[in-house]
């Protein structure tokens, strides 16, 4: 027998082998339907990887380990800047912007003008969400592994406290006098005085929670596991309200009337009238849609891999503009 009837007989021998294994529930064969859908890059939600600033917005990216620079209107990249591993949380001071390095355990300070390295500096192990203070004195980081918040001077980069506060926080929010920390570990959120860091509770945050802001009279959290959206008390986070969602509520935005919730798992956004819950309107993201940008009526969303923006007009909550950030957009969707 040639070699070539060997390979086949061998070939055959094996298929029989595998259908045997397959009848006795030794092996199974996967469909299509059972193959897991492809993850973003970044599993988590913690900070705010995009900002307006003064006509452009800015986006941290993973991939290069880069913050680009673009023009809010159309979109076209202006710079691109290196900064430290894995990017995630931003936040701008008026003339600098913040960079929190997860990867690398800094916080890098760019001026906003021209993208020029300012400085860089210690933030803990695993800093991922920013916060300035109104005063811009101070920048606030949220250190993940370390479930602990970092208060560093913004002349310097200093720091000048370390608060512990719940497990893995992801994001922070602030009325000048306060500082509260979504704690997605513990399910809760810590309530620190701002001029000293004094710990002054934690209280529940529902169930899975993802996302945190503060409207100027309510903190509001968002909860991507179960869709739903809770209005709380800033004084004692009591719960005032709670929304139900059709779909997931992964993160939200206040547009200084209306909340809008990012659903980055069905690819979806809400307009959601802060009074009762009602849902304004809704229609397509971008992608998984994650983080968003607002400025006088219109809305940014970036998609979970941070290649690419749209742009929507608040009052209609339609797209108006879909472009990529260091790459070709996408086209748009037909919905």
């Amino acid at each position: 027998m040639c070699d070539r009837d060997h390979r086949v007989l061998i070939h055959r021998l094996s298929w029989v082998l595998l259908l045997v294994l397959v009848a006795f529930g030794h092996v199974s064969l996967c469909t299509a339907q059972e193959v897991p859908p492809p993850q973003p890059l970044f599993q988590e939600i913690a900070g705010n990887p995009m900002i307006f600033e003064e006509g452009f917005l800015w986006v941290s990216s993973g991939r290069g380990n880069t913050v680009a620079k673009l023009w809010a209107d159309d979109g076209k990249l202006t710079g691109s800047y290196r900064v430290g591993e894995a990017p995630m949380g931003l936040a701008s001071d008026g003339e600098n912007i913040w960079v929190a390095n997860s990867g690398h355990a800094t916080v890098t300070k760019l001026r906003a003008l021209d993208g020029k390295t300012l400085g860089v500096f210690e933030a803990g192990s695993k800093p991922v969400a920013l916060l300035v203070t109104q005063d811009k004195k101070f920048v606030w980081v949220a250190d993940q592994d370390a479930n602990a918040l970092r208060k560093l001077r913004a002349s310097d980069g200093q720091t000048v406290g370390n608060y512990a506060v719940g497990g893995s926080p992801a994001a922070l929010a602030s009325d000048g006098e306060y500082i509260w920390s979504l704690n997605p570990g513990n399910e809760n959120i810590t309530k620190l005085l701002a001029s000293n860091g004094t710990n002054l509770g934690n209280f529940p945050a529902g169930s899975a929670p993802t996302s945190l802001l503060f409207d100027g009279n309510n903190l509001w959290v968002a909860s991507e596991e179960n869709g739903t959206l809770l209005r709380l008390s800033p004084k004692d986070c009591t719960i005032l309200a709670r929304f139900r969602l059709p779909e997931h509520a992964s993160q939200i935005l206040f547009d200084k009337k209306n909340i809008w919730v990012a659903d980055r798992i069905g690819s979806r956004l809400f307009k959601v009238r802060p009074e009762d819950g009602s849902i304004l309107a809704s229609g397509p993201s971008v992608g998984r849609g994650e983080a968003m940008a607002y400025d006088a009526g219109y809305l940014w969303i970036v998609d979970s891999g941070r290649s690419y923006i749209g742009k929507l007009e608040t009052d209609t909550a339609k797209m108006i503009a879909m472009f990529g950030v260091e790459t070709p957009p996408p086209p748009p969707s037909q919905e």
